[in-house]
């Protein structure tokens, strides 16, 4: 037996900002709200995927996150990806990675660092 990964929460100053920017970017779309929680997942996924879950918390990010999310383009390249993520609201972020890379990091509105892999032209 094993467990199944089911929802990653994100402690954040803003949900719903938080929220759009990830449906944006995941095409997800937001399946539940209350004050100060909101959650996001697949839009026709019959409950199998993971969800996030973005909850307000009064403290600001200060540090480097200890984990991190990981997207891959689909049906695009890396770069016209990072291009369109950066239209959205992120930001390049230095993690301390070096020049030869293969993955490019960024912030989402609120700091969180995520990457974007190589994707699939």
């Amino acid at each position: 037996m094993a467990s199944v990964l089911s929802e990653i929460s994100v402690d954040c100053a803003n949900p719903m900002l938080l929220a759009r920017f990830w449906c944006e970017v995941l095409d997800y779309a937001v399946r539940e709200e209350e004050v100060g929680l909101v959650s996001i997942g697949p839009q026709n996924d019959g409950g199998a995927s993971v969800v996030l879950t973005f909850a307000q918390v009064p403290e600001q990010k200060s540090i480097k996150n200890r984990l991190h999310l990981d997207v891959r383009p689909r049906g695009t390249g890396q770069q016209q990806e990072v291009d369109r993520l950066l239209s959205l609201g992120a930001a390049y972020a230095d993690v301390g990675q070096e020049d030869d890379v293969t993955w490019v990091v960024l912030a989402d509105p609120e700091g969180n660092e995520f990457c974007v892999l190589a994707g699939s032209e």
